[in-house]
């Protein structure tokens, strides 16, 4: 009786130990994850495929110098603010990390803004530039902060209205339930109406737009392999694009 105790107790002792060490695996997989850009394709009931980059753990921030491929930190880069081709410049009012750029040229036809600190973002109304004023800036350059213009195309779960039925691909940066965030991008050509529409059905709460059509090029590292993978159909004007949006480890 005595062995066939002890073997029953270490046979119990063996399980919890194995239970412990699976858990810790499991414990580190996730924070790994959590440190690494993850991708889920999704398929929505109007019939189009989306490609979802969430951000993790992993910072968020913006530069007007075209971020390295070598440059292992970063792992997802896409243009952000329009450009402007008359100036060769971002279209909007422009706050790159605490410095100001084209403070006196608010767009007053954009109806929305990205606010990012510390690597974390909000996406917010502007009242078409109203409140783009000497307060708003002042705080973000307080901060070290970033800021861009672009169109707003879900606020707090209410999607916007648009006029425009052109068919481009299209991506946006959003904040879904539970606070997650991530960029949504569509496989198909697509109306801003349909990805507007699609990106509620995703759960996304707020959404911003970012250019695409001919400025759409992007690339990501690829999590499994590390190898660069190119984003974006049309690519024409590649070389004129003057602004980029990162996702970048902490």
């Amino acid at each position: 009786m005595i062995t066939k105790r002890y073997f029953y107790t270490n046979s119990i002792f063996s399980l919890i130990a194995a239970a412990i060490f699976f858990s810790i695996c499991a414990f580190k997989n996730v924070e790994i994850e959590k440190n690494d850009l993850t991708i889920e394709k999704k398929k929505t009931r109007s019939g189009y495929n989306y490609t979802i980059f969430y951000k993790n753990n992993l910072k968020l921030d913006v530069s007007l110098i075209r971020p390295n491929k070598a440059d292992n930190n970063i792992l997802l880069c896409f243009p952000g603010a329009f450009t402007d081709l008359k100036k060769n410049s971002v279209d909007g009012l422009y706050i790159n990390n605490g410095i100001v750029v084209n403070k006196n040229q608010v767009n007053h036809s954009l109806g929305g803004a990205i606010k990012i600190i510390n690597g974390e973002f909000e996406i917010f109304p502007t009242s078409k530039g109203k409140i783009l004023n000497d307060s708003t800036i002042n705080f973000l350059v307080s901060k070290k902060g970033s800021l861009f213009q672009q169109i707003q195309m879900i606020e707090k779960g209410k999607g916007a209205k648009y006029k425009d039925e052109k068919l481009f691909q299209r991506r946006a940066i959003v904040k879904l339930k539970d606070n997650i965030t991530a960029v949504i991008e569509s496989y198909e050509n697509i109306s801003l109406s349909s990805f507007t529409s699609d990106m509620l059905e995703l759960g996304v709460i707020d959404a911003l737009y970012t250019d695409m059509g001919a400025w759409d090029e992007g690339w990501y590292r690829n999590p499994s392999d590390k190898k660069i993978i190119t984003i974006g159909r049309m690519k024409t004007q590649t070389d004129k694009q003057c602004n980029w949006v990162v996702f970048k480890i902490n």
